[in-house]
């Protein structure tokens, strides 16, 4: 599922978001950033090193299939730096949302 992701209305980033933990409702893939995106304001994680987000970053995950998405918590991890790779997981994802979104 393609979803883009936006941080005070603006897009920091895309990604393809495919199944991780069904039974949880997680969901992961690679993140694309665009230039809105900043790691230290975005990121839970930057090479390795914890980032202290609290109420810093309150991320939403669109699709233009699903619109925004239900879940609780998101999180991008950066390790752009050592190994040129973000991921993004969606934590809790709504049900049925999720199986509907992954049932292929």
């Amino acid at each position: 599922m393609k979803v883009d992701i936006l941080h005070e209305q603006k897009i920091i980033g895309h990604a393809d978001l495919g199944p991780i933990d069904p039974s949880m409702g997680v969901a992961g893939g690679r993140f694309v950033p665009t230039r809105d995106y900043d790691p230290r304001l975005h990121a839970f994680v930057i090479d390795g090193e914890y980032n202290d987000l609290e109420g810093k970053a309150q991320l939403i995950a669109c699709s233009a299939e699903f619109g925004v998405l239900r879940y609780e918590g998101v999180a991008i991890e950066d390790f752009n730096e050592t190994v040129q790779e973000i991921n993004i997981v969606i934590l809790g994802m709504a049900y049925p949302e999720y199986e509907t979104a992954f049932a292929s």
